[in-house]
């Protein structure tokens, strides 16, 4: 914890002088435009070359990528849209964003806040005083700006449950918010949580009086000019121009063995992960997030909320921290906000990092995505920027610090197991979403921090934390963003009654 507390406190700093730095705009701009347009292009081009063979090795149909450095603006598509077609990935493809969606909600919030019509730190039942989750205690706790920290502690994805059609969806599904499992008691820990993003859904669209598809639409896409970005629940997708879905390889197999699929959002999720759009629109939206001003330059959000949203806020997984809705990651005293999607079948990424004037959006429709997108992030970070990857990293096999994370811990669609052979430790994955198409068990290790860290196969580099639970017992493992816990059974065996997946 010590060693939490002086992280934040670094990060903090950072977040000081790089405000500091903002108020010498000259300096800092000669120091960001130190490529031409047409070296950016040239680096960008590079690494773009070697995402091509990237995906290939990782036998993902396709992927569009966008950067944001200074003033200029590079994008590309590779691969098809859909295995089977010859159809071309290009930066006007449209991708679910799944989960980035979420920072358009924490935005809209910021306005509001800034227009009045929003306290952000005003308890949620003194604006809708018929709320209630189970636990009274987090009733009674819980501010609005709590619902984008995810460190709530009940049930993280009640949100996606089905309500009855007619009326307002996103009031229905804060109604059902009574029967939420408290997991931990309000406050106690972080852990990704749908279900308080859906509650600020209902809480945004209250402050605004419409739905809100329509208040993001009017307040963002539109002034944006993010004309091919929209809220879509239709059973089919677009004939055209469309990426759809496509399961993961691990193993042996062709790309064009592949079958796409495709998955419609659901009303319910709304600003949870609803929006379709594009890298052409996405890096409108990344522009935006760096300087606050729409497509005519008018300033649309003030560089203080923009600041605000980005900071640090709350302690999250594995080091890093949770602004409002952003994730929040240190390199050596600048901070860089980013958020990541999921839907079956795709993937995105957008990263910001204020400092230098730089962002990247990474749209995959794979499986595979966020295994792809870390590795085109962290290159186009590194090119543009020389800023590299400071996660942590394997510092041994200390069976004092794994044997603790033994055993099969349970999740909502995905189990997880730590197991002792010999003396190694190997972690197996096991979703009940993709017909067994799981990575390979794969060797752990230990961190410095006391993680787990996968040392080899496609979640290589991921950790995993073991915490407490309530009774003070060590039976949660925080991976993935979610909490897993400590279970009876094989870890392919579930139990999906009464739950989002039960079908």
């Amino acid at each position: 914890m010590k060693q939490v507390e002086q992280k934040k406190r670094k990060l903090l700093l950072g977040v000081v002088i790089s405000s500091l730095f903002a108020m010498q705009p000259a300096c800092a701009q000669k120091n960001q435009q130190s490529m031409t347009k047409e070296e950016g292009q040239a680096t960008f081009n590079a690494v773009v070359a070697d995402v091509d063979k990237l995906i290939k090795e990782m036998r993902i149909p396709g992927l569009a990528v966008g950067v944001i450095h200074g003033g200029n603006t590079y994008s590309a598509g590779l691969g098809v849209t859909k295995v089977g077609t010859d159809e071309a990935v290009t930066p006007d493809t449209q991708f679910q964003i799944g989960s980035v969606t979420k920072t358009f909600l924490s935005t809209l919030a910021m306005q509001q806040s800034e227009q009045g019509i929003l306290d952000l730190n005003a308890r949620v039942v003194d604006i809708l005083p018929w709320w209630r989750v189970s636990d009274p205690v987090a009733t009674s706790k819980a501010r609005v700006v709590d619902l984008f920290h995810h460190r709530a502690g009940w049930y993280g994805d009640h949100g996606f449950l089905r309500v009855p059609e007619g009326g307002s969806i996103s009031e229905k599904v804060m109604l059902q918010g009574a029967y939420v499992q408290q997991l931990y008691p309000f406050d106690q820990t972080w852990m990704y949580n749908n279900t308080s993003i859906t509650f600020a859904t209902h809480v945004v669209s209250h402050a605004g009086g419409k739905p809100i598809e329509t208040l993001i639409e009017e307040n963002l896409l539109t002034p944006l000019g993010m004309n091919s970005s929209s809220f879509n629940y239709d059973a089919t997708p677009p004939a055209k121009d469309y990426a759809w879905g496509h399961p993961p390889i691990y193993g042996e197999g062709s790309i064009n063995d592949l079958k796409p699929y495709y998955i419609p959002l659901i009303r319910e999720s709304a600003a949870s992960g609803a929006l379709r759009s594009t890298v052409t629109d996405m890096l409108k939206y990344a522009r935006f997030q760096l300087d606050g001003k729409d497509a005519s330059g008018k300033q649309l959000l003030s560089k203080k909320a923009l600041d605000y949203a980005h900071a640090p806020a709350v302690e999250a997984e594995t080091g890093d921290f949770t602004g409002l809705t952003w994730f929040v990651h240190d390199y050596n005293g600048v901070t860089s906000p980013s958020h990541g999607g999921n839907w079956p079948g795709t993937r995105s990424f957008l990263q910001l990092i204020p400092d230098r004037d730089f962002a990247v959006v990474v749209l995959v429709h794979s499986d595979r995505g966020a295994e792809a997108y870390k590795k085109v992030a962290n290159a186009m970070v590194k090119a543009f920027t020389k800023i590299e990857s400071n996660s942590p990293v394997a510092a041994g096999v200390d069976s004092s610090i794994l044997d603790p994370f033994v055993g099969v811990f349970k999740g909502n669609s995905q189990n997880i197991e730590i197991r002792k052979e010999g003396d190694k430790y190997v972690f197996v994955q096991f979703s009940a979403l993709t017909n067994g198409a799981d990575p390979a068990p794969a060797n752990v290790a230990n961190t410095a921090e006391g993680y787990f860290i996968i040392t080899e196969g496609p979640n290589k580099g991921a950790l995993g934390e073991l915490l407490k639970d309530p009774s003070g017992e060590l039976n949660y493992v925080r991976f993935n963003h979610r909490i897993f816990i400590r279970g009876d059974g094989a870890v392919d065996e579930f139990d999906l009654s009464g739950s989002v997946f039960d079908k």
